[in-house]
């Protein structure tokens, strides 16, 4: 390799080396402070920078929530009664979505008692951006919520709702068909990637075939983040190439 390319690897290391550093010694830094102050904690458990601390920070907060969760910045879960919110295995919540189990507006303005419910987001299903869920909203196994979407009753398993307020768009088997579909008409779109997130198995599994199709989607790891970091991605995906073309060759 030539010297500009090796010289670009280490720039990628270096930078990756930073970041690490750093993040360990801000981590610290902010778990001291989200312990010394329960308001600090409510917003570091929304924003902190790392997923595994803002698990552990809403599950200090009493949020019932799974390790195997994923939940993105920014996601708004209950304050006044953390404990009626139950986040199950392998939940996707995206960004900016809002989670209630209280009800205080009448309590607001009039003498009137405050409702608590539990709200249950059940195993592998999927929240949307910007969505809101209801108190006492129970979303079923395996189902979704589309983006910006107000869900006020209980989603069934395997069912997909959307709007305002949320109603039912489609069956989640429906949606893995009609992606799937693009997958195979627009491959050049879609992205191989390995998610973290995702459960091990579901119950339509067995439709998802387009990997038997031989359909070529692109490898997750030619996206890019625009910083030092993509040269360690070009030189991996470079060694990956030299590697696929030897053993053609042979």
């Amino acid at each position: 390799m030539e010297l500009e390319s090796w010289i670009k690897l280490a720039r990628g290391y270096l930078f990756l080396g930073r970041n690490l550093l750093a993040g360990k010694v801000i981590n610290n830094i902010l778990d001291l402070l989200a312990f010394l102050d329960y308001r600090l904690l409510i917003i570091l458990s929304m924003w902190h920078p790392d997923h595994s601390t803002r698990i552990k920070l809403l599950r200090k907060r009493g949020v019932r929530i799974s390790e195997k969760a994923f939940v993105d910045l920014g996601v708004y879960i209950e304050i006044t009664a953390p404990q009626h919110v139950v986040i199950e295995d392998y939940v996707k919540i995206g960004y900016g979505a809002v989670i209630y189990a209280h009800d205080a507006a009448v309590n607001s303005v009039a003498d009137l008692p405050m409702r608590v419910e539990e709200t249950r987001i059940g195993y592998n299903s999927a929240i949307g951006s910007r969505s809101l869920i209801m108190p006492g909203v129970t979303i079923g196994k395996h189902s979704g919520v589309l983006p910006g979407s107000v869900v006020t009753k209980d989603v069934p398993d395997h069912t997909v709702v959307g709007g305002v307020p949320a109603v039912k768009m489609f069956t989640s088997e429906e949606l893995g068909l009609s992606w799937q579909a693009d997958v195979l008409a627009h491959p050049e779109k879609y992205y191989d990637h390995p998610n973290p997130a995702r459960a091990p198995s579901t119950p339509f599994d067995h439709i998802i075939t387009w990997r038997e199709s031989g359909v070529k989607v692109r490898d997750w790891m030619e996206l890019r983040t625009g910083t030092p970091f993509d040269y360690i991605v070009d030189f991996k995906l470079r060694r990956k190439e030299k590697k696929k073309a030897g053993e053609t060759g042979s």
